[in-house]
């Protein structure tokens, strides 16, 4: 059963090239060297010539948070959580650097904060 977003649409943001994507249609965001694999809700993948940090920037104050080295993901597409990783909707595991759990951790505490309790498991 499809339920309505109560989320506003937010702006789109310029990942690379001459694409733009919706902040909420990103699952997640995979860095390799100079390149970002970008994987949609809809299970499109796209790879743009820009680095994981330019497009962490570019998504910083839209509920991204940085898991490891090569992972940017968004809370609104988290499953389930435990203190090493994180599952995905689309269902991709990700494991959490031992230097960010910290900082993921208080990510999401304050995210139920702000936003009550959603359907994240934490194991």
């Amino acid at each position: 059963m499809n339920t309505p977003s109560l989320s506003v649409p937010q702006i789109p943001v310029h990942i690379g090239g001459y694409e733009h994507a919706r902040p909420e249609e990103i699952v997640l965001c995979k860095g390799d060297s100079n390149y970002t694999h970008v994987h949609f809700t809809n299970g499109r993948k796209l790879t743009v010539a820009t680095t994981l940090k330019i497009i962490q920037e570019r998504l910083a104050a839209r509920d991204f948070v940085r898991v490891n080295r090569s992972g940017l993901i968004n809370k609104d597409h988290i499953a389930s959580y435990d203190q090493d990783e994180i599952t995905l909707t689309n269902g991709t595991v990700l494991s959490i650097a031992r230097r960010r759990r910290r900082e993921v951790r208080e990510f999401l505490q304050s995210c139920v904060e702000i936003f009550g309790a959603q359907e994240m498991s934490y194991a």
